[in-house]
């Protein structure tokens, strides 16, 4: 089936897309180069250009960092900034189809009916107001663990009393179906997040089980530098779904210690509200992996002053090609801070620079940065280079190498890889057997009352680093 409902809204937006001053500066100066427009094909492997329930129409628009798609799904419209959204969404319209087909069996029928008369259907009066707020229990958690600490200590009735404990529980039964779904349990994606909340209800207070659902992966334990792109992900994907908000609290703060940051540092980095749990994580262990790199505390210092979700995803991102350059490419000794950029120092005397780019132009920002690297004085450096996970213009690539900088591009497979958005086993109810048509939604016909299938990304940080992102980045 291809999607068809939001194809007109989103080529209207398309068109506009150009007009809407996404590269303020470096669009109207000198040689610098504008935006540009690709067809899909030519930005995009064939498997995010469409599948079942989703296509990328139109035109893509390459601002200079971060690429912006038009993406159509049966569920809703995305204006979407950067190929790791798209990839997100689109796995994340995956799953909402498979939680849309265990809702359509009999099994779920049957433990929702339960769930609403079990001792613990306050439970779904609980979760609903976070969906509202922050998206999902995990998050709410995260957010108010203070308060659920209240609720827990005794000055409620009985029934009032067991409620936040088997939230718990309940989180850790939602943690664990997002993970079997290869999807993100603290997204913000409101559709994902109802759907997930419904099944995991009917799972946890209604008795409904599911075939395979809860199988964990083993993997071997391997560490340092000798840990794969795929197997750090996959250990990440693991920590994040074994552990509580709170505990992964605790643990990224130990970590950081470890790092000999300071606590203002950590206190910083660790409050900003635009990290969830995951992307926290996420750069912690990138950061531990890397033993004996000095001034780790840099990039916690640079990751505290994001101020929007998308800059906090492509700092997630920064961060992770910096491991895999680290773990595979040339070692890396120190960071060194340029302003509000971050710089490798490499063992054989390289000053390098990662950047989790979708396509890169000529542009005032790319310029002035390059011009940094390529002046920046540091002991003993040999040679100085950038590494782009996406491609570059034939002008940006010109003017970095008459820096006199080595320029690497593509390099987003070896060092980004998809890993973590990989299609899931399939997951279906113990009773498979469709119930009546109209007692539950569908994919074909998903219900109208539905909420929106996300909240619009926030405005984007100041920061040089993603200057040419735009405010939209959500639902159209």
């Amino acid at each position: 089936m291809r999607p068809q409902l939001h194809r007109r809204t989103l080529l209207k937006a398309a068109a506009a897309a150009p007009l809407l001053g996404m590269l303020p500066r470096s669009a109207r100066a000198g040689d610098f180069e504008p935006p540009m427009t690709f067809p899909p094909s030519r930005l995009l492997p064939p498997e995010l250009q469409r599948g079942e329930a989703f296509e990328v129409i139109g035109e893509v628009t390459a601002q200079g960092f971060s690429n912006r798609y038009m993406l159509s799904t049966i569920y809703g419209g995305y204006d979407v900034v950067t190929q790791d959204l798209l990839e997100k969404y689109v796995a994340e319209t995956r799953a909402i189809a498979q939680l849309r087909g265990i809702k359509s069996t009999r099994a779920f029928a049957s433990g929702f009916a339960s769930a609403a008369k079990s001792p613990y259907k306050g439970v779904k009066a609980l979760v609903e107001a976070p969906v509202e707020t922050v998206k999902g229990v995990p998050v709410a958690l995260w957010k108010f663990g203070r308060r659920l600490g209240e609720m827990a200590s005794g000055s409620r009735g009985d029934k009032e009393d067991s409620y936040p404990a088997e939230l718990l529980g309940y989180s850790a039964l939602k943690r664990k179906l997002a993970f079997k779904l290869g999807v993100d349990v603290y997204s913000a994606n409101v559709t994902l997040q109802k759907e997930i909340n419904d099944v995991a209800y009917a799972s946890f207070a209604g008795g409904l089980a599911f075939k395979g659902a809860m199988i964990p992966v083993s993997l071997p334990a391997v560490a340092g530098r000798a840990l794969s792109a795929i197997q750090y992900t996959r250990q990440a994907n693991q920590i994040l779904r074994d552990m509580t908000p709170e505990d992964l609290r605790m643990r990224n703060r130990k970590a950081l210690e470890a790092m000999w940051a300071e606590t203002g540092e950590i206190d910083a980095f660790m409050d900003n509200d635009y990290f969830t749990p995951r992307h926290e994580t996420i750069i912690v262990m990138a950061l531990e992996s890397m033993q004996g790199v000095m001034n780790r505390q840099a990039v916690i210092r640079r990751a505290s002053l994001v101020d929007s979700n998308l800059a906090a995803l492509l700092m997630q991102r920064s961060v992770e090609m910096m491991r895999a350059y680290h773990a595979t490419v040339h070692p890396v000794v120190r960071f060194e801070e340029m302003d509000a950029n971050l710089a490798m120092v490499t063992a054989d005397g390289g000053l390098a620079m990662a950047m989790p780019a979708d396509r890169i132009h000529w542009t005032e920002w790319f310029a002035s940065t390059t011009a940094a690297l390529a002046a920046y004085r540091t002991p003993q450096i040999r040679w100085r280079g950038v590494v782009v996970a996406g491609q570059l213009s034939d002008r940006a690539r010109s003017g970095a190498q008459a820096l006199g900088l080595i320029v690497e591009s593509n390099a987003r497979d070896a060092l980004l890889p998809r890993e973590e958005w990989e299609a899931p086993e399939p997951l279906e109810a113990e009773d498979d057997t469709p119930s009546a048509p109209d007692s539950a939604p569908s994919l074909e016909s998903p219900p109208s009352a539905d909420p929106a299938p996300a909240e619009p990304e926030s405005q984007p940080g100041t920061g040089p680093e993603w200057r040419d992102v735009p405010s939209s980045g959500g639902v159209i």
